[in-house]
């Protein structure tokens, strides 16, 4: 039997009003502001945050639902947005590298959503996460590899992906020459967190119960840096909501970009 919605919302306030249940439940809270790249640094430096294997555990289960979805039909958005753009570009089973990968539920997104399939690699720089993707997906390619310094040779790849690991990666302009580098043809930003009108920011915040960093960006200086590595953007598509005026003062949202190597 369903409890009474009054019960629910209540229970939705104790879980909100109450740190350790907050942190613990829901996927992201107790956002806060940064002061600049320094604090952030500091931030990354001093948290476990996503190699913790209880980190992993927490954002399987969250992911798990998802894909269950996905495979009765009903994919979320970004799952469809990230195989659209696969297939935007054009190529028949493309060589893609996830730069991020998690614990690899991408692989089994594109495998599903994306016509004619791929052949797929991914990578994170948290050995709990691969560990847990190599388990998940025995079949698949998975690498522990950092995103700034990535160890593989220029071009080796059709496409790099970069799902939702930009947002969490401190020093992101390296990032991205470096995803620049070993894309031979294009290159997918999903599921970027954005400014319209208003500069970077950093965040702190809990995800799945673990201490990290996000960055949110100012559209000018991501559209700069990604020209400055010789990419020039295809297409963009909106993506899922994501405000975050209540601690910056401004709109942001999500969006996926498709660039092509100049």
């Amino acid at each position: 039997m369903k409890l009474p919605r009054l019960v629910r919302q209540i229970g939705k306030r104790v879980v909100k009003a109450t740190p350790i249940l907050r942190r613990h439940i829901l996927t992201s809270t107790d956002y806060k502001v940064l002061g600049g790249l320094e604090e952030a640094r500091n931030v990354a430096a001093s948290s476990g945050g996503w190699l913790s294997a209880r980190t992993v555990a927490r954002q399987e289960r969250a992911y798990r639902a998802l894909i269950a979805d996905m495979k009765s039909g009903e994919p979320r958005l970004d799952f469809t947005v990230a195989a659209e753009a696969v297939a935007a570009t054009g190529i028949a089973r493309p060589r893609l590298i996830e730069i991020g990968c998690g614990s690899g539920y991408y692989s089994e997104v594109f495998a599903n959503l994306v016509p004619g399939g791929l052949s797929y690699t991914g990578i994170d720089y948290s050995e709990a996460m691969i560990a847990r993707a190599r388990s998940n997906y025995p079949s698949v390619t998975f690498e522990v590899a950092d995103a700034t310094r990535l160890p593989h040779t220029d071009n080796a790849f059709d496409i790099v992906f970069n799902g939702v690991s930009l947002m969490h990666i401190i020093d992101y302009p390296a990032a991205i020459r470096e995803a620049a580098r070993v894309a031979g043809r294009y290159c997918v930003l999903h599921t970027v967190p954005m400014f319209d009108d208003h500069q970077t920011t950093y965040l702190s915040k809990f995800a799945y119960g673990a201490p990290v960093v996000e960055i949110v960006f100012g559209k000018r200086e991501l559209m700069s840096l990604c020209n400055n590595a010789g990419l020039r953007l295809a297409r963009q598509w909106p993506c899922i909501p994501y405000d975050v005026s209540d601690v910056t003062g401004h709109h942001s949202t999500t969006e996926t970009y498709l660039f092509s190597k100049a």
